[in-house]
């Protein structure tokens, strides 16, 4: 099926050369000069539809040939900032199928370009997040931020823990704004993730083991060993992954010791 926006489908834009490179952006046959039409129009559903272009092409760049976008990087990251920047728009004013369509084209493309100094705006956006799929799209970008980051941003942190925390919030929700914190290994991360572990659902507790037991497990190996051992023998994965690690993790020297006893 041919790709042509995330966001933005069922929206008109008022400028008819907008239209015409819109309808010029094809996979697999780029466009550079009516990506960067749309890309610096002034109307927000052209940006949007450029940025959904070059997120697209960036997740599809693994499979050969790379983004035919990649060296206009900068400016699309400059207006994804310049987005965020900005309360998320209605569809009213938009015309997109749902509200905040900017602000989740921004952070589609912030996944991948998004640095620590980006960390205040994609923290603000998550709070404004007028849906869930812009509140995804927020703890995706967030998870690029954190991961890289020495020193996370407190902002960022305090955010995603109330996604985290809230029990009015689904699983699957909590679930996403965890994850922000997969590939995350400042000791920061590791003490907001242990404090899941004393959350009542299983599903969340049994994520936050994993992160543990993948990145810190010489410095949390008995709170990870607790929590598992609560679990019952059928558990649903993570657990196989988290017992797998712990026993990767084990001492050479202590299990030919037992052995010899």
């Amino acid at each position: 099926m041919t790709f042509h926006t995330y966001h933005w489908s069922g929206c008109t834009l008022g400028d008819p050369d907008l239209e015409s490179a819109r309808a010029a952006l094809t996979p697999g046959q780029p466009d550079e000069n009516a990506f960067l039409t749309l890309l610096r129009s002034s109307e927000v559903a052209g940006v949007g539809i450029a940025l959904d272009h070059y997120a697209y092409a960036e997740s599809t760049s693994r499979f050969g040939g790379g983004n035919p976008y990649s060296a206009h990087a900068a400016e699309v990251l400059d207006r994804a900032r310049v987005i965020l920047a900005d309360p998320p728009s209605p569809s009213s004013e938009t015309g997109a199928e749902k509200d905040g369509a900017d602000h989740a084209s921004a952070l589609v493309v912030m996944l991948n370009l998004a640095g620590p100094e980006d960390a205040d705006l994609i923290a603000t956006a998550l709070e404004r997040a007028p849906t869930v799929s812009v509140e995804v799209a927020a703890t995706m970008a967030a998870s690029t931020v954190l991961s890289r980051s020495t020193d996370l941003n407190q902002h960022l942190v305090d955010v995603l823990g109330d996604i985290i925390f809230d029990p009015s919030k689904s699983t699957d929700e909590r679930l996403d704004a965890l994850r922000a914190f997969n590939d995350a290994t400042s000791p920061q991360a590791a003490e907001v993730v242990t404090r899941v572990l004393a959350t009542d659902d299983i599903g969340l507790q049994m994520h936050a083991a994993l992160i543990l037991a993948t990145h810190h497990l010489s410095t949390h190996r008995a709170v990870v060993e607790d929590v598992v051992a609560s679990w019952s023998e059928d558990a649903p994965p993570p657990a196989e992954f988290v017992l797998e690690a712990l026993r990767a993790d084990e001492d050479p020297a202590r299990e030919q010791g037992s052995g010899d006893a």
